[in-house]
């Protein structure tokens, strides 16, 4: 039985791993710029996206941060922005596999890098 579990574990696992994985090898929806830090720039798309019923996960890692979003808890990701500091810039990238129109979802980045103060100096 354990092993059953811990390969459904693994399976789960990789499932999600694949979903960023395709959707970070198809062209980007949207790439916008900014000055702001990218952990404020994700606390303002997290605190938008946060207002739709969907479930987000979030990563922080040495590179950036990485906010998915899921349709369902254990679902894989259907969107996922990618908010990098690259020289004096934040970049936020967008790619989507969504079924519907999720037009509002990009925009809310766009709007984030745009408003989020530059960093200082």
């Amino acid at each position: 039985m354990k092993r059953y579990v811990a390969l459904a574990t693994l399976v789960t696992l990789m499932a999600g791993c694949s979903s960023q994985g395709s959707l970070r090898n198809s062209k980007p929806t949207a790439v916008y710029e900014g000055r702001g830090a990218v952990a404020d720039i994700a606390t303002c798309i997290s605190g938008a996206w946060g207002s739709k019923h969907i479930f987000l996960q979030g990563s922080v890692l040495y590179t950036g941060t990485t906010i998915e979003i899921h349709q369902t808890e254990d679902g894989p990701a259907v969107a996922l922005v990618d908010i990098k500091p690259v020289s004096d810039r934040t970049v936020a990238t967008y790619y989507s596999n969504f079924d519907e129109d999720d037009s509002w979802y990009f925009h809310e980045v766009e709007r984030c890098v745009d408003e989020t103060p530059p960093q200082p100096d």
